[in-house]
């Protein structure tokens, strides 16, 4: 069976994550310094993300959506150094709208352009990258966050959401992603075919199997397509 549909992880995938998530924190330390500033007398960043990641001990459903987690996490650091605890949602909103700051890498959009001519895209993120804010939803014909309701990657159901909205079976999408256990074992065990994309140089994991194709930039994925990525 051909390949007619082609979805995509997002952070460290068609951009890096680490800048924008540092960029987004640093947004997020501001608004704290504003409105609960009792707590940056006794934190810094790093100890604060100790403080979220312990809620995870408590509540490991939150681990599926990032952004009630940080909801959650902003709330209780509000309530505990005598802030408003009715700010929670500003404070998440502070780091949200700096989250979608992304630069991408220099082929994506050039690339995605391309590929949408041909193939159905969707996009399948545990993150909380928003394409519309982003603003290139309109290359995408699907967009999938992980939530409470449909658990993070490599969970299958994610997958099969995915499939659905594409309007085609596992077997005729190829799913595109940096992390060799969420997205190319993830995908697999949904049925779907995988990529891994490999931009810094590292080495595949040895206790799972292959991606069935490896690349290191969509350029190549575009390369290949004529005899991999054939349309269906």
């Amino acid at each position: 069976m051909g390949i007619a549909a082609i979805t995509f992880d997002l952070d460290d995938t068609l951009w890096p994550c680490a800048p924008v998530i540092s960029h987004a924190e640093s947004v997020y330390m501001q608004w704290l310094a504003e409105h609960c500033p009792a707590a940056l007398a006794e934190h810094e960043e790093e100890s604060l993300r100790a403080i979220r990641h312990a809620m995870l001990d408590r509540r490991p459903e939150l681990a599926s959506d990032v952004s009630e987690w940080r909801r959650q996490a902003t709330r209780e650091l509000l309530q505990r150094y005598g802030g408003d605890e009715a700010l929670a949602e500003a404070g998440f909103q502070a780091f949200y709208q700096a989250r979608q700051g992304v630069t991408f890498y220099d082929e994506v959009l050039s690339s995605l352009q391309d590929l949408s001519f041909h193939y159905r895209l969707g996009s399948i993120t545990n993150g909380n990258a928003d394409l519309a804010e982003i603003g290139v939803d309109h290359l995408f014909d699907s967009a999938l966050y992980a939530t409470l309701e449909l658990p993070a990657k490599p969970a299958r159901g994610i997958f099969l959401r995915a499939c659905e909205e594409l309007g085609v079976s596992p077997q005729a999408v190829l799913h595109v992603g940096d992390n060799a256990y969420t997205d190319v074992e993830g995908a697999r065990q949904a049925g779907c075919r995988t990529a891994w994309i490999n931009r810094g140089g590292l080495v595949y994991p040895d206790d799972i199997d292959p991606a069935d194709i490896n690349i290191t930039n969509l350029t190549e994925l575009l390369a290949l397509a004529p005899a991999i990525v054939r349309p269906a």
